[in-house]
């Protein structure tokens, strides 16, 4: 695994092939995992072999763990720190790769929690923007993420740009031209990010050293055509073979069906989001028998007759049966 050192100039992509599944893929589909509460609330570790066992079934290369859909801003450090042992010791049965999300609006917390990756074993971390009290400038962003990085200097870092969520719009680009002069373990950024134009200056940055990760799964088809060969992305949980046959089509010149399997997905999001997306995702993963629980307050849990009609929902879009579906 090859870093980038402080003059933009090593190229390398993070991720080692050591899984068969993944070998031939054209885009690397990382699923941030829903983190398991049992009824109480409480973490529940032992569901966590049975998500990696279906992600590895489904095709999935990576997880991206304590993000926003695993509820990572809704945890206790020690419960991250929990979590994230959990997945380094069952992701390598399953040969998946561990990306641990680190950030937090306590800088010596999202230290603490970098440091404890790389004592672990994660392949990598990353972190998103503090969002209570704002970084001004990418200087500011990057003077907030340098001892973060730091803390886990052995591992590729990260930046998980989501503004949707943290109010942070600060100019991605700016943040590679900065961030790879001033954080020497820099690999490239998790984009959720609608700016489809600033995400092609971010693939061509320094000829395309750094990996830009598409984290938007309603529009992963303009984002592979546009150079994305990573993603980060929710419905990954439950419906990664969709994206991989999309991305197939669309390898084969078949863009008609390619755009049908993207209208599909689109379909699928805004069904969840019909009930309230983060809850109806989690109701998703027990719908194709992986219990994961309950969501965190202040999120609200779908009741069991909305449980009912996102199913109906999902099965008059002949959408569910795609979830379960492997890849060979």
């Amino acid at each position: 695994m090859i870093i980038h050192d402080r003059s933009c100039s090593t190229n390398a992509s993070v991720w080692p092939q050591n899984a068969e599944v993944n070998q031939f893929m054209p885009v690397k589909l990382i699923a941030p995992p829903h983190t398991p509460f049992d009824s109480n609330g409480k973490l529940n570790l032992d569901a966590v072999p049975r998500q990696a066992e279906h992600f590895r079934g489904a095709g999935v290369s990576g997880v991206f763990v304590c993000g926003s859909t695993g509820e990572g801003q809704s945890l206790a450090v020690d419960e991250r720190m929990q979590l994230a042992e959990r997945w380094v010791a069952v992701a390598k049965e399953a040969e998946l790769e561990v990306i641990i999300q680190v950030g937090h609006n306590c800088q010596p917390d999202a230290v603490r929690l970098a440091a404890h990756a790389a004592e672990i074993g994660a392949n990598a971390v990353s972190a998103l923007a503090p969002c209570y009290f704002k970084p001004a400038t990418v200087d500011d962003l990057v003077d907030f993420f340098e001892p973060i990085a730091n803390a886990a200097s052995s591992l590729p870092f990260f930046f998980y740009d989501i503004p949707v969520l943290t109010g942070v719009s600060l100019s991605t680009i700016e943040f590679l031209r900065v961030g790879c002069e001033r954080l020497p373990n820099l690999a490239g950024v998790k984009y959720t990010n609608s700016d489809l134009i600033q995400f092609q200056e971010c693939v061509r940055f320094a000829d395309g050293q750094y990996e830009i990760w598409f984290g938007c799964d309603e529009a992963l088809l303009a984002g592979y055509a546009l150079g994305a060969r990573g993603a980060v992305g929710s419905t990954y949980n439950f419906a990664s073979p969709l994206y991989l046959q999309m991305i197939a089509a669309y390898d084969n010149g078949e863009e008609e069906a390619a755009r049908e399997l993207q209208a599909q997905s689109i379909a699928l999001i805004r069904a969840c989001q019909s009930f309230g997306y983060s809850a109806a995702a989690k109701a998703v993963m027990s719908l194709i028998g992986i219990d994961c629980g309950p969501v965190r307050s202040p999120l609200r849990n779908l009741t069991d007759e909305q449980t009912e009609q996102l199913r109906r929902k999902l099965e008059r879009l002949n959408l569910l049966d795609l979830s379960s579906q492997t890849v060979a």
